[in-house]
C-alpha cells in the first residue's frame, strides 16, 4: 500500500508539473538557477566567516585569560618578595621566636615590629593592613586608618584556619569581610600569609597582609572595554574553591553576601550556554575562570547571520522580480499568440500580433501572421468564387427571360383572359406582370425597405387571389426606417414561409405583421410575426441552429437540390446578411408557439439610399 501511494503521489506529482502554466515553470527554473549558486555561496562564506570569527573569539579569550593569570603571577611574585624581605631583618627574627617575659622587652619588640610592618606599608601602599603572630601567640597589629583588631575574633575565621592548616610557606586566603575590626566591618578583603621560620627551620611565626580584593586582578583600558564589550565574568578561586575576586561584585553587579550563600556561583555555570576557559597560576594555586555568555561572545557571528539572511532574502526578491520579467517577456508572446488562435478558431482573421523581435518567438509570429494573411485571401476567394456563382447564375435566368418579351406575352394573356371575362385570371397575371418587372428591373444587390416592403405587397396581392383574401399583411415601419437601405430579397421569402407553413392544418385567416424600429445600439430591428400554428421547440432549435452563422467558414457553397425549391430559404438570406454586413448582422427566429412564429433581423443603420 505504501509503494502503490508513493507511485500515487509521483504521478500526481508529474501531473501537476505538467499542468502548471509556462509562466511559472520558467519563473520556478530561473529562481532555482538564480537562487541555488546564491544561496550555497552564501552559506559558505556565513559559516567560513562565522568559524573563523569564533576562532579569533576564542583566541581572544584565551589571550585575556592568560594576561589575568601573569598579572596575578606577577603579583604574587611580588608580594612574596616583600613577604621575604622580613627573612633578611636577622633581628626581626630574633623577635619573633624569642619569649619576652617583661614588660620594657615587649614594648621595645612591639616597637621594632611596628616598624617592619611600616616599612612594608611603605613598599607597598595597597596594603591595608598588616598583623603579626608569634608561635608563643603574641598578637601585633598595623593599618593606615588605626583600626582596631578583635584577635580572638579573627582567630575564630575559617580562613584563618585554613592558613594554620596549609603547609606552603606563602598562602593566600579567599576573600572575607573585616568583621573582626571595629570599624568597616563590611569591607571585603583577600590574605597573604607567610609563615616564617628561623634559620634552624623552626616555626616562629607568620605575617598576614590584608588586601582589596578588587585590586588582585588589574586590567588597562583595552581589556576593561573588552570585558564590557563581551560581558565577560572572571573570578579566581583557590584550591578550596574560595573565591578571591569575582568582577561582578568589584563592577557592582551582586554583593558579596550573595556571593558567599552561593545564590550564583560563577565557575559552575552550564558550558551550553557559557563558555568557560581556565588557567591556573605558577604558584599559589590560583585558578582563574573566565566566563563568557555565548550569545554575547557570538554576537558578530548573530550579526554575520542577520547580514547573510539580509542578502539572501534581498537577493531572492531581486531574483523573482527579474525572473518575473524574463518569464513574462517570455511568455507574455505565447499567450498572445494563444489568444490570437482562439481568435482565429472563431472565425476571426483579423486578429494580427506584433512580432518586433529578432528571436525565435519573433520569427514564430510573424509566421504565423503569414498563415492567418494567407488563409484569410483563400477564405475571401472561396467566397468571392460563390457569390460569382450565385452572380453568374442569376444574370444567365436575367438574360434566358427576355423581360419585353415576358411582359408583352403576359400583356396579351391578361387581355385575351379580359376578352372572355376571365377578370380573376387576368388580375393575376397583372400582379405577376408587376412582380416580375420589380424582380427583373433590379441592377443592384441592395435596395431600400420600401422596396422590399411593395414587393411583398405585391407578392401577398398574387397570394390573395389563390387563398381568397385569406392573408392579412400589416405594415408598421416608420417612415425615417423604409428610406434606410438593405439588402434585396429578405422579407418576400420570409413571409412566403409563413404563409407556407402558417396554412397548414388551418381554415381560418392569416395575418403577416412587419414592424421595424431602432434599438438602443442605433441598430435597425425588423420583425416579421405571423399568428400560424407555429412550431415544437426542438424544430425551432434546429433551425436556429442551421441558420445562425458565427464565422464565415460556416456559409457553405450553394446546393444544387436548394435551387428547385421555390424559396430561396431562411439559410439564404442569413448567409447574405453575413456576407453584406458581417457580425452586426443576424437573422433568428426568436419565438414560436402555438399563435404563430416571430422572425427577427438586425441590420446596422447605414445611409439613406
Amino acid at each position: 500500500m505504501k509503494a502503490e501511494n508513493k507511485e500515487k503521489e509521483g504521478i500526481s506529482m508529474k501531473s501537476f508539473i505538467r499542468n502548471m502554466k509556462i509562466h511559472n515553470k520558467m519563473m520556478i527554473c530561473f529562481l532555482a538557477v538564480c537562487l541555488i549558486p546564491v544561496t550555497a555561496v552564501g552559506t559558505l562564506v556565513y559559516n567560513f566567516s562565522a568559524r573563523n570569527l569564533e576562532e579569533a573569539s576564542m583566541e581572544f579569550v584565551s589571550i585575556f585569560n592568560s594576561q589575568i593569570v601573569s598579572n596575578l603571577n606577577n603579583f604574587l611574585d611580588e608580594y612574596d618578595r616583600v613577604t621575604k624581605s622580613i627573612l633578611a631583618d636577622e633581628k626581626m627574627i630574633t623577635s619573633l621566636g624569642s619569649e619576652n617575659d617583661s614588660l620594657s622587652s615587649r614594648i621595645d619588640q612591639q616597637i621594632y615590629l611596628r616598624k617592619v610592618m611600616m616599612r612594608m606599608v611603605a613598599m607597598k601602599p595597597d596594603i591595608e593592613g598588616i598583623a603579626m603572630v608569634t608561635r608563643y601567640g603574641d598578637f601585633y597589629q598595623f593599618n593606615q586608618e588605626n583600626a582596631s583588631m578583635d584577635w580572638e575574633k579573627m582567630t575564630e575565621q575559617s580562613w584563618y584556619q585554613d592558613i594554620l592548616e596549609c603547609e606552603e610557606t606563602l598562602y593566600i586566603t579567599e576573600a572575607h569581610d573585616c568583621s573582626y575590626y571595629d570599624r568597616q566591618q563590611d569591607r571585603i578583603v583577600v590574605t597573604i600569609a607567610r609563615k616564617i621560620y628561623d634559620y634552624a627551620g623552626k616555626y616562629i611565626g607568620m605575617v598576614l597582609l590584608h588586601l582589596d580584593s578588587s585590586e588582585l586582578v588589574e586590567l588597562n583600558n583595552d581589556f576593561l572595554l573588552a570585558r564590557n564589550n563581551y560581558n565577560i565574568m572572571i573570578n579566581v578561586i583557590n584550591k578550596n574553591n574560595g573565591i578571591l575576586y569575582d568582577s561582578r561584585v568589584s563592577s557592582g553587579q551582586i554583593t558579596w553576601q550573595q556571593i558567599v550563600e552561593k545564590k550564583s556561583p560563577l565557575h559552575d555555570k552550564d558550558t551550553e550556554d557559557y563558555i568557560v576557559m581556565s588557567n591556573e597560576t605558577e604558584r599559589g594555586y590560583l585558578k582563574v575562570n573566565a566566563i563568557i555568555p555565548r550569545s554575547r561572545l557570538l554576537m558578530k557571528i548573530e550579526k554575520i547571520q542577520y547580514v547573510t539572511v539580509i542578502g539572501l532574502v534581498v537577493c531572492a526578491g531581486l531574483a523573482a522580480a527579474i525572473s518575473w520579467l524574463l518569464s513574462r517577456t517570455l511568455s507574455k508572446p505565447m499567450k498572445d499568440l494563444q489568444k490570437s488562435m482562439k481568435q482565429v478558431e472563431k472565425g476571426n482573421y483579423q486578429v494580427m500580433l506584433q512580432g518586433e523581435s529578432e528571436d525565435e518567438m519573433g520569427c514564430l509570429i510573424r509566421s504565423y501572421n503569414n498563415m492567418v494573411r494567407q488563409i484569410k485571401v483563400l477564405i475571401e476567394d472561396v467566397y468571392l468564387a460563390e457569390i460569382k456563382q450565385r452572380n453568374a447564375e442569376y444574370l444567365a435566368l436575367q438574360t434566358q427571360i427576355n423581360p419585353h418579351m415576358l411582359y408583352n406575352t403576359l400583356e396579351s394573356i391578361r387581355m385575351k383572359a379580359l376578352m372572355q371575362g376571365a377578370d380573376e385570371t387576368a388580375e393575376m397575371i397583372k400582379t405577376l406582370s408587376r412582380m416580375f418587372r420589380m424582380a427583373l428591373d433590379r441592377k443592384k444587390s441592395v435596395c431600400t425597405i420600401q422596396d422590399e416592403i411593395e414587393y411583398t405587397k405585391t407578392y401577398v396581392q398574387l397570394l390573395n387571389i389563390r387563398y381568397k383574401d385569406r392573408v392579412s399583411l400589416r405594415i408598421d415601419i416608420p417612415e425615417e426606417i423604409r428610406s434606410h437601405s438593405i439588402i434585396s430579397l429578405v422579407f418576400q421569402p420570409i413571409v412566403e414561409n409563413c404563409i407556407e407553413h402558417g396554412f397548414r392544418n388551418r381554415r381560418s385567416s392569416l395575418h403577416v405583421v412587419i414592424r421595424g424600429e431602432f434599438t438602443q445600439e442605433q441598430d435597425v430591428r425588423l420583425e416579421i410575426r405571423d399568428d400560424g400554428c407555429g412550431m415544437s421547440p426542438e424544430r425551432l432549435a434546429e433551425i436556429n441552429a442551421r441558420i445562425t452563422l458565427n464565422d464565415q467558414k460556416e456559409i457553405s457553397a450553394t446546393d444544387n437540390s436548394e435551387k428547385k425549391k421555390t424559396s430561396i430559404g431562411l439559410k439564404n438570406i442569413a448567409e447574405r446578411i453575413y456576407l453584406h454586413y458581417g457580425q452586426q448582422g443576424s437573422l433568428k427566429i426568436v419565438s414560436s408557439d402555438e399563435q404563430g412564429t416571430m422572425v427577427e433581423i438586425r441590420i446596422p443603420q447605414e445611409e439613406k439610399v
